[in-house]
């Protein structure tokens, strides 16, 4: 009979998360690992085998609790207009320099390092940015069968222009943090939305 972990995966997980968003996949080495979680290298590689599966694991519960993603969902009973508001909302607050959150976001952070490293990481995150866009896409159908937005919204073209302006905003967040700037490319595409 197998013995039960003798540790909090989901608290592991998550200081996992953390190391893997601040520093990058290739950067994050097992002690990196070790001095987040607190576990030891076997009982990492007890868990999870590898670094890439424990990676695999933290995408899975970043992109169910804390991703731009799991934000949309979770704002589900408000209109879309607020929804995205808040959306875009998390991505200016994590450009303060007192932010609780990392600055951008994990997927994002390492879609482009992870297809020159793993080709499967690589596309594993280029498909969960897909997630987004066409969640993002359904929430514009569903406001638009609902008459919060025009008859003739194009779902497709309008998802597409809010991610890559997300993705614009979480670039910003790290690099220059213009707050400012953010807020007028947020007021500017919930214009879009009426």
């Amino acid at each position: 009979m197998a013995r039960p972990r003798e540790f909090n995966e989901s608290d592991a997980l998550g200081t996992a998360i953390h190391a893997f968003w601040k520093n990058g996949y290739q950067a994050t080495s097992i002690r990196d690992l070790e001095t987040a979680t607190g576990l030891t290298t076997g009982s990492l590689y007890k868990a999870y085998g590898s670094k890439r599966n424990l990676f695999a694991h933290c995408v899975k519960k970043y992109m169910d609790e804390q991703s731009y993603l799991a934000i949309l969902k979770s704002k589900s009973a408000l209109p879309l207009r607020d929804a995205l508001r808040e959306v875009l909302d998390v991505a200016i607050e994590s450009a303060r320099p007192d932010a609780r959150r990392l600055p951008g976001c994990l997927v994002s952070n390492l879609a482009a390092e992870l297809a020159t490293v793993d080709s499967e990481l690589g596309n594993s995150a280029a498909m969960q940015l897909q997630n987004m866009q066409k969640a993002i896409e359904l929430r514009i159908e569903e406001a638009r069968d609902n008459s919060e937005l025009e008859p003739g919204t194009d779902a497709p073209r309008l998802a597409a222009y809010i991610m890559v302006l997300l993705q614009g905003m979480l670039a910003i967040s790290k690099s220059t943090k213009d707050i400012e700037s953010m807020r007028s490319a947020r007021d500017m595409a919930l214009d879009c939305l009426r």
